[in-house]
């Protein structure tokens, strides 16, 4: 008996979704096509890839995890055959993800710039923050993954869209903006509201405890836009990294970006995808795009 591409469609829906159910709504098909596909690859691959439960749905096991990233290669690979060399239109799906802060700026001009390019192709997003991110691309749930200093991390193929640097949100009326930088050692005993989402978080308390410095933090939350507002209201500061193109809150209030002294290290923005699967055609025109506008996207200094 041999496997076949429906079959290897099938698991890798239930994969995405965690459900036959979902899985056979996605594709429209019956409950019980999903179930013959898994108990079949089971059969064929002599190994168990998925645990089924009423509670849980379906879990993949770590054969199964590893069985999914290769299913997903042969579909992209049967999928680039279909399609002509040449001038050809692209069609089937992309899935991004973005770190949650660098989304708003980044995101809107490289999807409407891929839409008009590549209309044919279904895109679908997920934000969320580094590590969950990069564990759902080693999973093959995502095709490529748009965040900060992904170059340093294993298993990942990188390219590089632009490098900036931390910077401190202030209130408008704060000296320090005045001053047109914010000394470490002052801003310190000030209310810090921090940006709760990883690896945000541990590089601006390492920035501290880099520089002999103990930051009193009022606040912690993964809100970007909370935060910004809350500093223009003068409830404390905050450090990020992205910074979008207008220094105003969601209620229309000024707030400052002011350069850090010391200087903290670059930061690079940039997208990744998995080395241990072939990316699909969709995927590689996205990467391709993504470079080619990074520079125009890389946050005012």
């Amino acid at each position: 008996m041999r496997l076949t591409l429906r079959q290897l469609e099938h698991f890798c829906a239930v994969a995405r979704t965690g459900s036959i159910s979902a899985a056979a709504a996605e594709l429209r098909v019956s409950r019980t096509s999903v179930t013959e596909a898994l108990d079949t690859l089971e059969r064929i691959s002599g190994t168990v890839l998925c645990r089924r439960s009423k509670a849980e749905g379906v879990v993949l096991t770590a054969s199964g995890e590893d069985f999914f990233i290769r299913a997903r290669s042969v579909l992209d690979q049967a999928l680039d055959l279909e399609m002509p060399d040449g001038d050809r239109q692209l069609g089937g799906t992309l899935t991004i993800g973005c770190f949650r802060s660098l989304a708003p700026t980044v995101l809107p001009a490289l999807w409407s710039a891929f839409a008009s390019r590549h209309p044919g192709v279904t895109v679908s997003v997920t934000t969320g923050d580094r590590s969950e991110l990069v564990e759902q691309l080693s999973l093959g749930i995502l095709d490529v993954v748009l965040a900060y200093n992904l170059h340093a991390l294993p298993g990942l193929g990188t390219a590089r869209l632009y490098d900036t640097t931390m910077y401190a949100l202030l209130p408008a009326e704060h000296p320090f903006a005045g001053l047109g930088r914010a000394p470490l050692a002052d801003l310190a005993a000030e209310p810090l509201l921090l940006m709760d989402v990883s690896p945000s978080s541990d590089d601006i308390l390492s920035y501290f405890a880099h520089h002999g410095a103990t930051p009193n933090v009022r606040m912690k939350s993964p809100d970007f836009e909370l935060i910004r507002s809350l500093v223009a209201r003068g409830l404390g500061y905050s450090i990020f990294i992205q910074r979008p193109r207008q220094d105003i809150s969601y209620e229309g209030l000024p707030v400052a970006c002011v350069p850090l002294d010391p200087e903290p290290h670059l930061e690079r923005a940039s997208i990744a995808w998995s080395e241990r699967r072939r990316l699909p055609a969709p995927g590689r025109s996205f990467v391709d795009l993504a470079m080619a506008l990074g520079p125009r996207l890389a946050p005012q200094q």
